[in-house]
């Protein structure tokens, strides 16, 4: 068969992998640069403890297949354990009960046990040691080679509508020609529901702008991502402090904001040791492709014209997430069920069953 994929960003580039992993032909069409987009703006970290059980099942499948295609990758992404610690625990009390359940259970410290910590004697943390960080350029680099290897084509040019035929998609129009494609399949992170709307189709995502911080290089003392009231940061092997704050922006521009740069900046100050007069190096923005549930969607609907498939609405955690999804929807078009593509599909929202996720980091 062949399979037209919208989107060479991660999750895009992992469903193409995956399915010329299983000899099928596969064409991806991206109006930009590969990766260009939100997969090539984010923090680069992952982990399993989320609000919702459903996205903890889903990251336990997740994370584990992230960590082993790191080491069958051609390009390193530098895969490593480095923790997730949060300084306000009251939120993270109610959910470790069922973190613990489900196996990803973290543990309840002194802050003072992180010695780059400011004034922690006495104060209460929680560490969650399974979470860690890679490098997001070379995981979509190493997919994007490997599409290459296995015989993958690269379309130039902007998808505008999906071509139908007897009530099956039978390609999709890019510029002024046509791509031609047993099946297609939407990921175009953020953007993916305005397509889908220009084609008369409701799935409910839309983009959040989110900005990213990074300082000037330190002596490396930040392992963990620290997750403050409003804000998060982590160190790079650089010595970078590399972070954002919680303050999604309305304006969907690609500037960054003064005032949130000084208040991150002034986060790391009042939190770590010794960096008082650290300064900012620079900042970028993008975006994050957020759902009424803040759950990613995944697989198609009925009412939907046959052969035509989705993934994307990750909320924040689509990096993390790509590997894996791109298996699951692949697996999916091919034939092969699976719980998850029930759990995230798109009718989800016309059954009123969502997946409430509001640890959005």
């Amino acid at each position: 068969m062949h399979f037209v994929v919208l989107g060479a960003g991660a999750h895009g580039l992992s469903l193409a992998y995956h399915l010329l992993k299983e000899g099928e032909k596969v064409t991806v069409v991206e109006k930009g640069e590969v990766s260009h987009g939100s997969s090539g703006r984010n923090a680069g970290r992952y982990r399993y403890h989320f609000f919702s059980r459903e996205n903890v099942e889903f990251a336990k499948e997740a994370i584990p297949y992230l960590l082993s295609m790191c080491k069958k990758l051609p390009l390193n992404p530098v895969c490593m354990k480095t923790g997730y610690l949060w300084t306000e625990t009251e939120g993270v009390r109610k959910l470790d009960p069922m973190w613990r359940a489900e196996g990803v259970g973290g543990k309840f410290v002194d802050c003072s046990e992180f010695p780059f910590m400011k004034g922690g004697e006495g104060e209460e943390c929680y560490y969650a040691p399974q979470d860690g960080s890679f490098h997001h350029d070379y995981i979509s680099l190493g997919l994007y080679l490997e599409i290459k290897r296995m015989g993958g084509e690269f379309v130039r040019g902007e998808a505008k509508e999906l071509v139908k035929r007897q009530g099956k998609v039978v390609g999709v129009k890019v510029e002024d020609h046509v791509v031609g494609g047993d099946a297609v399949a939407v990921t175009l992170g953020a953007w993916t529901g305005e397509f889908m709307r220009r084609n008369g189709i409701d799935v409910p995502i839309t983009p959040e702008k989110r900005e990213l911080f990074l300082t000037e290089g330190v002596k490396f003392r930040v392992k963990p991502l620290v997750i403050g009231r409003g804000f998060y940061f982590s160190q790079t092997l650089k010595g970078e402090l590399i972070g954002g704050i919680d303050s999604p922006e309305s304006s969907l521009t690609l500037d960054t904001s003064l005032v949130n740069s000084l208040s991150f900046i002034s986060h790391v100050r009042k939190v770590v040791k010794g960096l008082e007069g650290v300064r900012l190096l620079r900042s970028w923005s993008g975006y994050y492709e957020i759902t009424p549930d803040r759950s990613h969607v995944m697989g198609f609907d009925p009412s939907w014209p046959e052969n035509l498939f989705v993934d994307a609405g990750y909320s924040g955690h689509g990096m993390m997430f790509s590997l894996y999804a791109g298996k699951v929807i692949s697996d999916f078009m091919l034939g092969r069920r699976n719980k998850f593509v029930e759990i995230f599909s798109p009718s989800r929202f016309q059954r009123h069953v969502t997946v409430d996720e509001r640890m959005v980091i």
